[in-house]
């Protein structure tokens, strides 16, 4: 081999790797990771006092009123506390960020320009050392030969105006929709707590006490009148999981309760009353509720329920108004006696002419 064609061999070899590196430093992120391998190190979490989510299409503020976590967007009703749970120990779990782009140079690249058709999803955590922004990118396309045998995806993401960083995972319940913050659970309580159970619609009204050995009554019974057992089980834990589908705006309820029937339960320390209006057939036949608590109620729950309507599922609103019917048994009627048995004939003794001849 000569000289020149040895020079020329080392010339495109050294091309070739020079377009590997650079192809490998735009695809992959460099083996660096953000400070300390955590993705927010700086944040104090305890001291965590609102959490912002915004895209281009909406915005969902989540801050402390009173000591209860609450959805500014939705009149301050309070918040999903689990899902705001998992969001936070996501991003203070997060520590296999690692840094894709050093520049800021091709932010829109990301998904992490500010403005434009992709923009990236902000969440703004304000605590105690001032406002750290988090914002998410665009999923990490997979390189050639991962799609199926190679890592996950990932998420591009920036935090305040620092580099490009990739998680290996994303960011679970990240979501800038109100709708998807409220806490839609209106009451969770266990039947075995309801002593008595109130209800009035439909033109009656009758109410059901349970006794001591869990046995149910029907208050004011007539003789012989009991009480199907199942369905006043199904009565007393008609609360157990009562969630909501929609708050309802104070203008949308006129005229929703006019004729409302009334559930009341009666635990050990609270009362909880539920007005329940006519089936809303234009939503699915959902219907509307306003629920008064009263005695040892926590503060969330009266935050959540006072002054406001909710429309519920209709499975849900059925069992709230159970007809007096479904839950009693009549007494059954006696059995009719059998009729008296025909007397026998009686045979007459022959006349005595007869017998003397």
């Amino acid at each position: 081999m000569s000289k020149k064609t040895m020079w020329i061999l080392v010339i495109v070899l050294a091309a070739l790797s020079v377009a590997v590196w650079w192809s490998g430093r735009r695809a992959a992120p460099v083996a660096a990771s953000a400070a300390g391998g955590r993705l927010l190190p700086g944040v104090d979490w305890a001291t965590v006092r609102a959490v912002a989510l915004e895209t281009a299409a909406a915005t969902t503020r989540l801050a402390q009123v009173d000591g209860v976590w609450c959805v500014a967007e939705k009149e301050n009703a309070p918040a999903d506390v689990r899902r705001l749970r998992n969001l936070i120990q996501a991003l203070d779990e997060t520590d296999d960020a690692q840094v894709a782009d050093e520049s800021a140079d091709r932010l829109a690249e990301y998904g992490l320009a500010a403005e434009g058709a992709e923009a990236p999803l902000r969440i703004a955590l304000e605590h105690a050392a001032g406002t750290t922004t988090v914002s998410l990118g665009k999923t990490r396309a997979p390189r050639r030969g991962e799609e199926y045998w190679g890592p996950p995806a990932g998420r591009y993401v920036r935090v305040d105006e620092g580099p490009v960083l990739l998680l290996k995972d994303d960011v679970p319940g990240a979501d800038a929709d109100p709708a998807q913050w409220w806490d839609r659970a209106l009451l969770e309580i266990e039947p075995e707590t309801v002593r008595k159970v109130d209800v009035a619609g439909g033109g009656e009204t009758f109410a059901l006490e349970r006794g001591t050995n869990g046995t149910f009554a029907l208050v004011g019974a007539a003789e012989g009148e009991e009480v199907d057992a199942a369905a006043a089980e199904r009565l007393f834990g008609a609360l157990r999981n009562l969630r909501a589908d929609e708050i309802l705006k104070p203008e949308e309820t006129e005229g929703m309760f006019a004729e409302a029937a009334t559930y009341a339960a009666e635990t050990e320390g609270a009362t909880y009353r539920v007005e329940i209006g006519a089936a809303q057939t234009e939503r699915g036949n959902g219907r509307p509720v306003r629920i008064e608590a009263t005695g040892d109620v926590s503060a969330a729950t009266a935050k959540k329920l006072a002054g406001r309507a909710f429309l519920i599922p209709s499975y849900l609103g059925d069992a709230l108004v159970a007809k007096r019917a479904a839950l009693v048994r009549k007494p059954e009627p006696a059995p009719e006696a059998p009729p008296a048995p025909a007397a026998e004939p009686t045979l007459e003794p022959p006349p005595a002419e007869a017998a003397a001849s």
